[in-house]
């Protein structure tokens, strides 16, 4: 049957002809649509295609970059890979590359001209740290993993026999490059992502981009330095001894010592708790800090405000007594308070220095030269009221400056004994005292030998001293002088301790300047005296000074012309000796090289011989017949208390860390102390091992070729 043989269409029933043509029209044009759609969908599909591959060679450069970024932000189990950021690296593709090019951020460095304090052959500060503290991860193994994504194309996804897909994914690493400092910066990463076909080498889409990403560094808890030791390359690993020292995290807290130098190769990364003398030392568990090497930038010290000058403080028992005294200090009203110093000086018995401070009222000591707490001297530091020992080092900082520049006759920790100390690398005679040059003087010292009576008193402040030696070591001589002026009439005389070496002060109870300046003390062949160090070359120390108010025995042989002596106690032989000596003018008795913390004379050791020395036997006890001696120079001595034991808390960042292996030494460390001195000062002092973190994306640019690299 026809089928349109039923079919009625209006108007036709008149004629029967006029239907064919109709039907033909509508046929026509139904086939018509049909291949138009069938065009339209082969269209399609072959535009979805081409399509669909560019998409896939987007999403191909997207997998690189978040490879790489996951892979540098990688470091778990001691992984090295987040330094990767701070370098530049290329492939052969890159237009200034021949070859693949991975860079070992250990072979880098960061321009520092302070570093290198104009040592030839120095090329900045290590970005990274040589020796890895995991034994199993080398930089030789890292860089090769970080080196396989520059290295031609990186296939994404995985690869199976029976896949229906038709094309695969892949990209490749052209360049990054690292623009900022130590602390901020940008990695700008070229990348090409690709789409193949399977089966098939040639490329059929690609995507090319610049995408910049911000990196930035992360001192973690555990990285936070608590100690710092090196002020630049020259100091290396003579900058550091920890002895016998206890480590104490409060509420388990984390920290590390910073040992900071460069480490040219492998065989430099020795042990190095040995070379710290730190065999004896309690270090903190596993994976809480520790011992790290790297020269980290410091950060420059911090603002001061409201600053009060007040000059040399001699803090003796009675300097420290007397009404209105700057031995005791406080803030007052303020919120925070810097006083500056030139030297402090609170050696002897019953001397003390006393700074109280509280959370609203911190204090800053600024300190021109140095600091001497030692032979039964303190340094209370108190919770606004309470007891010595209670001041939280949050609220006490300790910054030292320095005039003079010193090169050549450096000091360093003595490592050749257990008494610890500091000695002299270049410690050459002061032949030529015209003109001197201050410059060739040692670094000023932060001696402190005592930091209380009981385990309950301890010693707490951030101390920043990049120029600054810390020392505690305790003398072997078993007597102390009394410098008292209630006591000693006519003798106001101190032995102190200044830029490390053997000194004195005229007058502890004198306001002049020529009564206050230090004066340093030579030896005989015109050398300075380091304290409780190199008993090989230098046997003796120096514990008094005195001035000849009676007459000598009839049968001395001393030069009676002789009126100024120090007390000597040789390590050899353990004998005391009383020595005569002469004094020569090097500065100028001037406020600015008492400011500077400059010396006023040197003091020079006549040769040892009956006319210049007279030997005191082996005890200075009441009843030995070298306390008639002793009187004639009005030099009154005491027998030295026990050792105790010394306490520390708070963090200290200096040029030497020198200690001993003589009794007992803790440090506190806590998380609380490093969020209060982060809150005070800023938070570049959130300062230590840093991790590196590439975090915001800042740049996503398409590029149609790489000819801007």
């Amino acid at each position: 049957m026809n089928p349109f043989s039923e079919l009625k269409l209006k108007g036709v029933e008149k004629s029967n002809g006029f239907a064919i043509p109709q039907i033909l029209i509508l046929g026509i044009g139904i086939a018509i649509s049909v291949t138009g759609l069938i065009a339209a969908s082969i269209l399609g599909l072959t535009g979805s295609r081409i399509s669909r591959q560019e998409l896939l060679a987007k999403s191909s450069s997207y997998s690189g970059i978040s490879r790489l970024r996951s892979l540098f932000n990688d470091n778990s189990k001691g992984r090295l890979f987040n330094y990767f950021w701070l370098v530049n690296n290329c492939s052969e593709e890159a237009n200034e590359c021949d070859f693949t090019n991975v860079a070992n951020p250990a072979s880098e460095y960061w321009s520092d001209d302070t570093w290198c304090n104009g040592e030839e052959n120095c090329n900045g500060r290590q970005k990274a740290p040589y020796c890895s503290t995991e034994t199993n991860i080398s930089w030789q193994s890292e860089q090769e993993i970080v080196s396989n994504l520059f290295r031609e194309s990186n296939f994404l996804g995985n690869a199976f026999a029976d896949s229906e897909k038709d094309f695969n994914q892949y990209f490749k690493i052209i360049s990054s490059k690292y623009i900022g400092t130590e602390e901020y910066g940008i990695n700008s990463i070229l990348i090409e992502g690709l789409a193949r076909p399977i089966n098939n080498s040639i490329k059929s889409a690609s995507n090319k981009l610049r995408v910049n990403i911000q990196v930035n560094g992360i001192t973690s808890e555990s990285g936070f330095g608590f100690i710092s030791v090196g002020e630049n390359n020259s100091d290396k690993l003579e900058s550091l001894y920890l002895g016998n020292i206890n480590f104490n995290q409060n509420n388990n807290s984390k920290g590390s010592i910073i040992w900071r130098m460069n480490i040219d190769n492998n065989d430099n990364c020795g042990n190095f708790v040995e070379l710290a003398k730190a065999n004896n030392a309690s270090f903190p568990f596993d994976g809480n800090g520790g011992l790290w090497v790297q020269p980290l930038a410091l950060p420059k010290q911090p603002r001061l405000k409201n600053v009060r000058d007040i000059g040399t403080l001699i803090c003796t028992a009675e300097n420290y007594a007397k009404e209105n005294t700057n031995c005791k200090l406080d803030s007052g009203d303020l919120s925070e308070k810097t006083f500056r110093i030139y030297s402090l000086y609170a050696r002897g018995p019953g001397s003390k220095f006393e700074v109280s401070t509280e959370d609203k009222k911190k204090i800053i000591l600024e300190v021109m030269g140095d600091i001497d707490i030692s032979n039964e001297g303190k340094f209370c530091h108190r919770d606004g009221l309470n007891p010595c020992g209670s001041g939280k080092p949050q609220n006490l900082t300790i910054l030292f400056k320095q005039k003079s520049e010193s090169k050549q006759n450096k000091l360093v920790c003595n490592k050749d004994s257990d008494f610890g100390g500091v000695k002299l690398n270049n410690n050459f005679s002061y032949n030529t005292l015209s003109n001197f040059n201050n410059d060739l003087l040692p670094g000023h010292t932060f001696l402190i030998d005592n930091t209380g009576e009981n385990s309950n008193e301890k010693f707490g402040a951030f101390v920043y001293g990049p120029k600054t030696t810390l020392l505690s070591a305790r003398p072997k001589s078993n007597w102390v002088q009394i410098s008292n002026e209630e006591q000693i009439s006519n003798n106001s005389g101190l032995i102190v301790i200044s830029r490390g070496v053997y000194g004195y002060i005229a007058n502890v109870s004198g306001d002049s300047i020529e009564e206050t300046i230090t004066n340093l003390i030579l030896t005989s062949d015109l050398k300075l005296i380091p304290y409780s160090s190199e008993r090989d070359l230098n046997n003796f120390e120096i514990i008094g000074v005195g001035e000849k108010i009676n007459s000598l025995p009839a049968n001395s042989q001393f030069d009676s012309s002789i009126n100024k002596v120090f007390l000597l106690y040789d390590n050899f032989t353990s004998n005391y000796h009383l020595r005569g000596f002469d004094s020569i003018n090097i500065n100028r008795l001037n406020n600015s090289n008492l400011l500077d913390a400059f010396p006023g004379s040197f003091a020079i050791l006549k040769p040892k011989n009956n006319q210049n020395d007279i030997n005191l036997g082996n005890t200075l006890s009441d009843n030995s017949s070298s306390n008639i001696l002793l009187s004639a120079f009005n030099i009154k001595v005491k027998a030295r208390e026990n050792y105790f034991d010394r306490n520390f808390s708070g963090a200290a960042w200096v040029k030497n860390f020198c200690f001993d292996n003589i009794g007992e030494k803790n440090w506190e460390f806590s998380k609380n102390f490093i969020e209060e001195l982060v809150s005070w000062h800023g938070n570049q002092f959130n300062w230590g091992v840093k991790y590196y973190r590439g975090k915001s994306i800042i740049l996503w640019d398409t590029l149609r070729d790489f000819g801007t690299n």
